[in-house]
């Protein structure tokens, strides 16, 4: 990634570094310059732009991207082969498989959609109660797309530890299972 970043930088901008420290030093003599061609190379689209790359320069306590919002799912799930495997997985339950961009895209939207039914937005809290699945993955980035907050409890969790947790969130909606396997065991969460 960095090849082709410093190849876009030579085409696009002029710019030419020889090695590695040649780009980090100029990452750090221009950090402005820097972030601000990432964001063009990566193609990062905002719902609200950055006022600039970089307000107090000072580490620890720079601030990045003063007054910039975007949607992370967004970001994450449009520049993706379709076809490709964006998760690969393997569960007691279910088996071996993999999850295509496709595949993983429409799954969030959909469960965004229902979520949005259900009326979750922005600053709302979805809590999930699931085991290490693809869906839990899928619930989480359709939660997040919405910009809503998310939390996690996994079914083996103690049932006082997980009322506790989700007592003190609050969730608006919560995503759970009935039920897991481990170790070759059904266990009932009803």
């Amino acid at each position: 990634m960095i090849t082709a970043f410093q190849a876009w930088l030579a085409q696009e901008h002029s710019l030419q570094f020889d090695h590695y420290e040649a780009l980090w030093r100029w990452s750090v003599d221009d950090a402005e310059g820097f972030w601000s061609a990432i964001l063009k190379f990566f193609d990062l689209r905002f719902d609200t732009p950055p006022q600039r790359m970089l307000e107090r320069p000072h580490m620890p306590g720079a601030s990045w991207f003063p007054g910039a919002r975007l949607n992370l799912v967004e970001q994450m799930l449009r520049h993706t082969a379709l076809s490709t495997p964006a998760v690969v997985y393997e569960s007691e339950a279910m088996g071996t498989g993999e999850l295509s961009w496709h595949e993983l895209r429409w799954q969030v939207a959909s469960v965004a959609a229902t979520l949005r039914a259900l009326g979750v937005g922005e600053g709302d809290r979805v809590a999930g109660y699931l085991p290490n699945i693809p869906q839990t993955l899928v619930a989480f980035l359709a939660a997040a797309s919405l910009g809503a907050v998310w939390t996690l409890c996994a079914p083996d969790m103690g049932p006082l530890s997980v009322g506790d947790r989700f007592r003190q969130i609050a969730p608006k909606v919560l995503v759970a299972v009935d039920g897991y396997r481990f170790a070759g065991k059904p266990f009932d969460r009803r």
